[in-house]
């Protein structure tokens, strides 16, 4: 067993700060399903996935094969755009249910922070393109049927993704249940200070993807891992650089959802180590000046699309 440490979520359950995301799986279940297993092995009991990944089913059944206690795993999926009027929330999410032959995920999260007309709930229905045209749902009215999701204990804590400061207070002003977690972009070119110390006051887990970068994802400007302050940092504690950014993370206080597919990196991606505070400092000097945001929604679905500024 790893000796990833947790966090106490504002619902009261432990979330492991170090889990494994499956974003980008949807064209190979197999090789998902195959680093499932693999990440379980390694001792990962965090999990992350969403409708629109279509990966829910093959970790579902990677973890259905293992011997690992239901209770030991904290399993996170998502609400996609398509889905956000009232009516359309529990159907899809007990679709993810089904997929992952779950009575229940531990967190269930607003993807994005934008709404689009109700298609299907067919995977081959839910294609975006560049031209998304936002139906402007309130949130509060999907948070809504999300906190009765708690209440019928179907999802035991309910969060957010890609939300912005406005857009929490917003929510915070209205909600019965606040949101325990916000899941956004933070990585070393882009470190999110004002965010993370703004959720730290309202007892809000961030949670970061990409959290190594995202390359290849769309052409970036910068090496997220090739920095000499890191390679430095790396020789210092005998780590790799992906190491130090993860573990970068988990010292400031929020979890990280890295992804691979290969046994070798999955496991050294689960190992956790204490940074010295002024080597914490010296990597989020480098995002601190140009911060880079590598996922973007207005880039990717059309102006109307924007959220950030």
């Amino acid at each position: 067993m790893s000796n990833v440490p947790t966090a106490k979520l504002n619902s009261g359950y432990e979330i492991p700060l170090i889990g494994y995301g499956t974003f980008g799986g949807n064209d190979a279940p197999e090789q998902v399903y195959n680093a499932a297993k693999a990440a379980l092995d390694a001792g990962y009991r965090h999990f992350d996935t969403a409708y629109i990944y279509q990966t829910e089913e093959a970790l579902g059944k990677a973890i259905k094969e293992s011997n690992v206690p239901r209770e030991e795993l904290f399993i996170t999926t998502k609400l996609w755009q398509y889905f956000h009027e009232p009516e359309h929330v529990r159907p899809v999410f007990e679709r993810s249910l089904k997929l992952l032959q779950m009575d229940y995920v531990d967190m269930y999260m607003i993807h994005w922070p934008i709404s689009w007309a109700f298609k299907s709930y067919e995977f081959s229905e839910l294609k975006a393109t560049k031209d998304m045209e936002p139906t402007n749902v309130p949130i509060i009215d999907t948070w809504r049927e999300m906190e009765k999701l708690v209440e019928d204990k179907k999802a035991r804590s309910i969060g957010v993704s890609n939300f912005t400061i406005p857009m929490l207070e917003d929510l915070l002003s209205k909600c019965s249940i606040p949101p325990a977690v916000n899941q956004v972009e933070i990585n070393n070119a882009f470190p999110q200070e004002e965010l993370l110390a703004y959720c730290k006051s309202k007892n809000i887990l961030l949670t970061a993807y990409s959290p190594l970068g995202n390359p290849g994802y769309r052409k970036s400007v910068r090496a997220t891992l090739e920095d000499p302050v890191i390679l430095d940092i790396a020789k210092k504690y005998n780590k790799t650089p992906g190491q130090v950014v993860l573990n970068w993370g988990v010292n400031r206080g929020y979890a990280v959802i890295p992804k691979s597919t290969t046994p070798s990196r999955i496991q050294a991606n689960l190992v956790y180590f204490k940074m010295d505070e002024s080597d914490v400092e010296a990597i989020t000097a480098l995002g601190r000046e140009h911060p880079f945001r590598s996922c973007n929604p207005e880039e990717m679905w059309g102006p109307k699309n924007k959220i950030f500024d």
